[in-house]
């Protein structure tokens, strides 16, 4: 599913309203997300036992952190980059429990 977003904050917009409750059920964790460049910024992931929220920001006690530019992401969301391979060419850095992230595409689905 891709979107039509123009910068990083409406990306993580959209990523936030794709959140499956069921497939969240009985997890806990937060997944940091960080975008440079224009349109940027720092947001973070908590996801707890079925509800999950978004904030601004840096989280201390991030279990996972995703780095790419902002351009980068908004391709990804908007389907004209493959985020598997933005992450084997260096675009997308990824830090911490990078197993998180294959529930987060469960959790947050957009494709």
């Amino acid at each position: 599913m891709s979107a039509n977003v123009t910068n990083g904050k409406e990306a993580i917009e959209h990523l936030y309203s794709t959140f499956n409750p069921e497939a969240a059920a009985g997890e806990y964790a937060i997944i940091q997300i960080s975008l440079s460049g224009e349109g940027g910024g720092d947001w973070y992931f908590t996801v707890d036992d079925g509800s999950a929220t978004v904030t601004e920001g840096v989280s201390e006690d991030a279990d996972t952190i995703l780095k790419a530019s902002a351009s980068d992401y908004v391709d990804m969301t908007n389907g004209k980059l493959n985020g598997m391979k933005a992450f084997m060419t260096g675009k997308i850095k990824i830090s911490g429990n990078q197993a998180i992230l294959v529930k987060f595409q469960r959790w947050f689905p957009t494709g």
